[in-house]
């Protein structure tokens, strides 16, 4: 009885989770606007101000908000190249390091520094160039080197996400703007009402579509750790009152699979990874999380219903 019990728990709460997202599948935002919901969203996450100011925006207003926002991006843009040049450079100066895997070649790196970091760092900030050349001078030997190109891995890694936030940006705003743009060079008055009409109202319901997704995905999430909990205590309840190798081996096959899940995770990081400031081997192992929390509720749900059908058959005979 206690078993069955806990099946039809652990049952009901992946059940919930999948019917939860089936329901967001279906409720949360129409597909065809997926790409305008995105360019919405990131220009949301930087700017609201300029969502305010096209959902306030009236037909006499809107080229004047087209204007203010084209000048703006254009301006990023053109601050954004900075940003590009010095990750390139960083790019460049950590190839350098890496390529040197030895102690001679450390040397003859070293000997020729002075000359190869100015011309390196010449088109770069003041800055990460005094940074870069004191932190080489630091190191005295090769076996200090691997600790060095780490920090300056780092630091190529940061200056690399703020150029993919700034740059998705802009990629989105130029979408959004370039929608509003088209709307405002309509030739029908009433087409152009009507469009304009249609495009504040999506940015609406994305606002809507955003806070329902958020607040799906958090209870899913909630749902799934609840079920993958439940399954995991009263496994290791379960084999504590047996026998202590059935403890091993569940342990084991957690371990196992989570580390599938590392090897199979990709560590290219998503934008919301990005904005989190997250590295490649941090995403790779909140994938591999994921994939174990999924494999596990996976595993509980077939586990289940080959057990509801074998006491189905046994019950039969």
């Amino acid at each position: 009885m206690k078993n069955k019990v806990i099946s039809i728990v652990i049952f009901a709460v992946a059940i919930l989770a999948c019917v939860l997202a089936l329901i967001f599948s279906f409720v949360s935002f129409d597909a065809d606007k997926k790409d305008s919901y995105i360019q919405a969203q990131e220009v949301k996450a930087q700017s609201p101000q300029m969502i305010a100011d096209f959902e306030t925006a009236t037909l006499e207003t809107l080229p004047s908000v087209i204007e203010k926002y084209q000048k703006e991006t254009q301006d990023r843009k053109e601050n954004l190249k900075s940003v590009q040049l010095e990750k390139d450079i960083l790019y460049t100066y950590l190839q350098d390091l890496k390529n040197i895997d030895n102690e001679e070649k450390f040397n003859a790196y070293k000997a020729n520094f002075p000359a190869r970091s100015e011309a390196l760092f010449v088109k770069c900030s003041p800055d990460t160039k005094k940074k870069c050349v004191d932190g080489f001078n630091n190191v005295k030997s090769f076996k200090d080197l691997e600790k060095y190109v780490e920090k300056v891995n780092e630091d190529y890694t940061e200056v690399k996400q703020a150029y993919l936030i700034e740059n998705n940006y802009i990629k989105a705003a130029n979408g959004l703007i370039g929608r509003a743009d088209a709307i405002n060079n309509t030739a029908s008055s009433s087409k152009k009402a009507a469009e304009f009409e249609t495009f504040q109202n999506d940015l609406k319901s994305f606002d809507k579509s955003a806070s329902l997704q958020n607040f799906f995905i958090m209870l899913v999430y909630v749902l799934l750790i609840g079920a993958f909990a439940l399954m995991v205590f009263f496994l290791v309840a379960g084999m504590i009152s047996n026998s202590s190798y059935q403890i091993l081996i569940g342990l084991v096959l957690l371990v196992v699979i989570f580390f599938i899940g590392y090897l199979v995770g990709s560590p290219t990081l998503s934008p919301s990874a990005i904005k989190a400031g997250m590295t490649g081997s941090g995403y790779k192992m909140v994938n591999a999380a994921v994939f174990t929390v999924y494999t596990c509720l996976f595993v509980a749900i077939m586990a289940i219903v080959v057990s509801l059908i074998m006491n189905a058959v046994k019950n039969k005979n």
